[in-house]
């Protein structure tokens, strides 16, 4: 049985995308996907190893049949559905031809497939952690079975050496402006640039004080495409004053932040607060005394200074300006990290579960907890007897900025569940914290692990002078005969670096240009040749009416028709005028007459012995026997010498 969920998980894997929102092509599954046993079946068994900086797209078929037999027991699945996955290789998506969080076999969706697509990053033998739920029945009873597994995935080193970013420009005239954009983003990643002191980033400040429980705040700030930029918290549990500072670039930004148990910085007479301000001391964002913000609070800005302090942003995509010639190495570190959810401690439960014929006898509730948000739908087993178990061991993947809710349960087996109320938390960064709902308070643990780290350099290289020509037609190709700096501010026209134009007043001259039919060197090679030469347009298919064969230039107007008619001078519908024969020819129906000449003749007379002795489907054949031999030279010498009519 356990081999039968192993396989419903890896399916699962490739199935489910609210867990994977991937941009690959649309797949239809392959109904032909089975195997002998009737057992799930998937096609590929493996998929194709992926390579680092090379674009990967594959297509698999799997089946997962309603009902299986195994080991003498009927089986019949009734739902399967995923919890949570983590671990697919950075750079890759999944998309996969069902859309619903749960797949249900009972229902006739027995056949499934997936695109796996994308770049991969990181070489190296991936473990995809998958947690999966499954609902069967057998001999009439309903089972559900929450399980952990991993499945292994190969991506291959590639020849690329820079996998983490690019930049707009790698060489120029100074002033030099450079846009360095990264290759790797999203939730968790975070950036560490060294612009060699170029740096062209606005530095703000932000005063925290925390209330008495500073483990509970943490803070963010994202920039408009949701990549984080800065973190801070949690923080010791007493009040205290702390100062960040933080680097950012031109550009749109939230500086969020949170407190886990929900009530804001603040509890009894005890108040915290913060206030962001920029360079110049300009309010950003800023906790009004006294308020309670509950859960998280949200401030939208947006930075834009012609006068930067020079610190060195902790943006995704900085742009520096180079004012000096020179070469200038620029480097980024770039780091993912991943949230893990690890354990939960119940550390006091609503009294919402007393009071059930179950606890009359046994005492105790039987607690489990349900934890749901985003991609997540975490269901725990119940702990016997417990008022405030500690879950451990959950090991839920989340996402940055996720918020989430752990809702309370006593199980009971008699009766409904009792349902006992719920909190709610946001996964902003690792530590210990409390959270607070309907009368449950819990602590949590969050762990943050990297999982890929990337180290790339570029060289950048500013000239004050450059060896020129101009390209006075702008078409890349400048004039020898006109030598420029070009890096000159004061040049009227572009200027390039070669002077191979033969003509720099004609855009349409050029080395390897076209030509435009126009009796003109195009191409500068000083022959005019093929497209060069004057166009004379008309039709260039020898096979038509009206071909002509003095054009160059096919110009559409071939027709079939007008010269079509029987070409046989032999027939007697003979048109001298037709070129293609209409296959119509029409002959005088004469015996003995093979050539259709109109007599009888020696041309006749050669014809049949050429075929003499023909057994079967001979044309010479005069007597009808199905034979040439004497007879039918005989009935050939009764007309020969005959004209036919």
């Amino acid at each position: 049985m356990r081999q039968l969920y192993i396989f419903i998980f890896f399916s699962l894997f490739i199935i489910n995308s609210d867990f994977i929102h991937g941009q690959c092509d649309n797949c239809i599954p392959d109904t032909n996907c089975s195997s002998p046993d009737g057992m799930p079946t998937f096609c590929p068994e493996e998929l194709p190893p992926a390579i680092t900086g090379e674009y990967y797209n594959t297509t698999a078929s799997f089946s997962i049949p309603s009902s299986l037999t195994v080991d003498g027991i009927t089986v019949d699945l009734i739902s399967v559905s995923l919890a949570s996955i983590s671990g697919i290789p950075l750079g890759l998506e999944i998309q996969p031809n069902n859309a619903n969080s749960t797949y249900y076999p009972s229902n006739g969706e027995e056949f499934g497939c997936v695109t796996v697509c994308g770049t991969p990053l990181v070489a190296g033998d991936y473990s995809i952690n998958i947690s999966v739920d499954v609902l069967a029945t057998a001999f009439g009873f309903e089972t559900s079975i929450t399980e952990n597994f991993s499945l292994g995935f190969v991506v291959i080193q590639g020849e690329t050496s820079n996998a983490s970013f690019s930049l707009s420009n790698l060489s120029g005239c100074a002033p030099l402006e450079v846009e360095l954009i990264n290759n790797i983003s999203g939730p968790g990643t975070s950036y560490l640039w060294d612009l060699g002191g170029y740096g062209a980033g606005t530095e703000l400040t932000l005063d925290l004080i925390t209330d008495n429980f500073g483990s509970e705040t943490t803070w963010n700030i994202t920039d408009q495409n949701g990549i984080q930029v800065a973190e801070g918290g949690p923080y010791i549990d007493q009040q205290e004053q702390y100062f960040h500072t933080i680097c950012v670039g031109n550009g749109c930004y939230t500086f969020n932040i949170y407190d886990s148990y929900g009530d804001g910085m603040q509890y009894d007479n005890v108040i915290g607060s913060y206030l962001l301000t920029d360079s110049e001391g300009n309010v950003i964002a800023e906790n009004e005394q006294g308020a309670n913000f509950g859960e998280s609070a949200q401030h939208s800005f947006c930075i834009y200074n012609d006068t930067p302090s020079g610190c060195t942003p902790t943006s995704s995509n900085p742009t520096l300006i180079f004012e000096d010639s020179g070469e200038y190495e620029i480097s980024l570190i770039t780091t993912v990290t991943q949230l893990t959810l690890t354990s939960l401690d119940i550390t006091t439960l609503s009294g919402g579960w007393s009071g059930d014929v179950e606890e009359l006898f046994w005492g105790g509730p039987d607690t489990y907890i349900n934890i749901s948000g985003g991609d997540i739908n975490y269901t725990s087993s119940w702990v016997d007897d417990t008022e405030t178990p500690f879950f451990n061991n959950i090991n839920l993947s989340l996402e940055y900025d996720q918020v989430y809710t752990v809702s309370f349960y006593d199980y009971d087996s008699v009766t409904d569940d009792d349902f006992l109320g719920s909190a709610n938390f946001t996964a902003s960064t690792l530590g210990e914290f409390m959270i607070n709902g309907g009368g449950n308070t819990a602590i949590i643990n969050i762990t943050e692990t990297t999982a890929a780290q990337f180290e790339d350099t570029e060289t950048i290289i500013v000239y004050d002078s450059i060896d020129a020509y101009l390209d006075i037609d702008e078409d890349g190709y400048g004039d020898i005969n006109f030598p420029v700096n070009g890096c000159d501010p004061s040049l009227q026209y572009s200027a390039v670096f070669n002077g191979e134009d033969c003509n720099d007043s004609d855009a349409s001259i050029y080395p390897g240009a076209e030509g435009t039919w126009s009796g003109i060197d195009n191409d500068c090679n000083l022959i005019i040749e093929d497209d060069e030469v004057i166009a004379i347009e008309g039709c260039t298919e020898e096979g038509a009416c009206n071909f002509d064969p003095s054009a160059n230039v096919d110009d559409g107007s071939c027709e079939y028709n007008s010269c079509l008619g029987c070409t046989d001078p032999q027939a007697i519908n003979f048109d001298p005028s037709a070129l293609i024969s209409d296959g119509l020819c029409e002959y005088v129906d004469c015996f003995g007459d093979f050539n259709n000449d109109g007599s009888v003749t020696v041309a006749d007379l050669l014809t049949l012995l050429s075929e003499f002795g023909c057994e079967n489907d001979c044309q010479t054949d005069l007597s009808g026997d199905n034979i040439v031999s004497v007879a039918d030279l005989l009935e050939l010498l009764t007309v020969y010498g005959n004209l036919c009519e």
